[in-house]
């Protein structure tokens, strides 16, 4: 909790420790955006709410299991069990059991603005806000869409235009969003919802898909209010940085080509998949340079691939927090699929080279790099070299692309800052 004071409007910010975008986005509003705004500021995770060691254990549990198949770069598996699996399946009943307990927290709380940046809460939560007529904001951490972060009751805010689009798709007819679940909800109507979501997303799933990426312009179906923020990552981001300085201060080669290889902090095969990838791939006198994260199992396999490999320098980076000024360092980003990678490399103004193959809430990272041109997207490790040539020969073309998106959007952080806070804040004088 931030500058309590009971005279000053509360603003609640609920996230969940289910990703490190929820989680970031919660603490960049907490101690970033609006502190100083005369507001108490309070965050609590959807579990804390809940104050059920159940929940809590399940969300563990996923968070762990999501956790290791990124780590082994089994996106397919992570896709089946957890993005669809549990929404298809679990989502309807997390949805009737949680609506009671978490009311009556938000009583408790009793907050003037709602603020939500994690997954599967919308609708339990602005059916709260609706109930108390306060404003409610659903922050999209990413750049497709699954059902549960769609709420006819919220403000959902945007990092670009495509999220929008795909938001406003979907048939809110449907039960997920026609039936109303409140705290008084009868046992037969919560039966009810389960047994019409199953039937609408389950039995008809090839009618009602529960996912959009943003790779088409879909029609519109409804009319849900939105508001484009463009990217939003910490203040730090948002520096200005010089290419050339900061390769004399991490000692990099002034005109060789470099790499930086990420997959989060997770680190994981990807990073050694990419790393034996570019060992077989000519790129002049080349450094790539590994960032391992916390993984350092990972960061050992490196070191020992670096001595193996004769056509470029290697390094490995551990957890680091300047990773936004390597980023900048650099050529090119070789990343695993994310909407927090491919913010903070626009941000950086360096071109991303990223797999066409991704879990299905980083497929629009993919769909956006290509259909904006900021960089490359390859099918296979065979057709990595023809990418990154295309990168390399053309990194001012895609540089140029950059800045042309990002002239939409606010270039500093303190405008950031004053445009999101007059957004949230507004909201409380309608």
């Amino acid at each position: 909790m931030f500058d309590a004071n009971p005279d000053q409007p509360k603003v609640l910010i609920i996230y969940e420790r289910s990703g490190m975008g929820h989680e970031v986005m919660a603490t960049i509003l907490a101690e970033q955006i609006l502190p100083n705004a005369e507001v108490e500021i309070v965050k609590s995770t959807i579990t804390e709410l809940l104050q059920d060691p159940f929940s809590e254990w399940l969300t563990k549990t996923w968070v762990a299991a999501w956790n290791f198949f990124m780590r082994h770069n089994w996106s397919n598996v992570a896709d089946a069990l957890i993005n669809y699996g549990m929404r298809l399946l679990l989502l309807p009943i997390g949805e009737v059991s949680a609506v009671k307990a978490v009311h009556q927290a938000l009583d408790q709380l009793a907050p003037d603005i709602l603020i939500c940046t994690a997954d599967t809460a919308g609708k339990c939560l602005g059916s709260w806000a609706k109930a108390q007529q306060i404003p409610f904001f659903l922050i999209i951490t990413d750049l497709s869409i699954f059902i549960d972060l769609v709420s006819p009751d919220a403000i959902h805010l945007c990092y670009f235009p495509e999220t929008v689009t795909a938001i406003h798709s979907f048939p809110l007819t449907l039960t997920y969003w026609s039936s109303e679940l409140n705290r008084s909800s009868s046992l037969f109507s919560k039966l009810q919802f389960i047994g019409r979501y199953l039937h609408d997303f389950v039995i008809h799933y090839a009618q009602n898909r529960i996912y959009r990426n943003i790779d088409r312009n879909y029609p519109s179906q409804n009319q849900v209010a939105c508001q484009v923020i463009g990217p939003l990552r910490e203040a730090k981001h948002f520096t200005p940085r010089n290419q050339k300085t900061l390769r004399r201060q991490f000692d990099l080669p002034p005109t060789a080509t470099c790499i930086l290889v990420i997959s989060g902090s997770l680190g994981g095969h990807f990073c050694i998949k990419s790393l034996k990838a570019l060992q077989q791939l000519t790129f002049g006198d080349g450094v790539v340079i590994v960032a391992c994260g916390q993984d350092q199992p990972l960061r050992t396999k490196v070191d020992r691939l670096a001595a193996q490999t004769p056509n470029c320098q290697v390094r490995s980076l551990g957890f680091v927090d300047n990773l936004h000024e390597w980023m900048s360092a650099v050529d090119v980003v070789l990343a695993r699929p994310s909407a927090g990678v491919l913010l903070e490399a626009l941000l950086a103004r360096t071109p991303l080279l990223l797999p066409n193959h991704a879990a299905a809430n980083d497929r629009g990272a993919v769909s956006f790099v290509e259909n904006h041109q900021l960089g490359e997207c390859f099918r296979n490790w065979q057709d990595l070299q023809l990418k990154l040539d295309r990168l390399l020969n053309e990194k001012a073309h895609y540089q140029r692309r950059i800045d042309a998106l990002l002239k939409n959007y606010p270039s500093t952080f303190e405008a950031q800052r004053i445009h999101l806070r007059q957004i949230l804040l507004n909201s409380l004088r309608r």
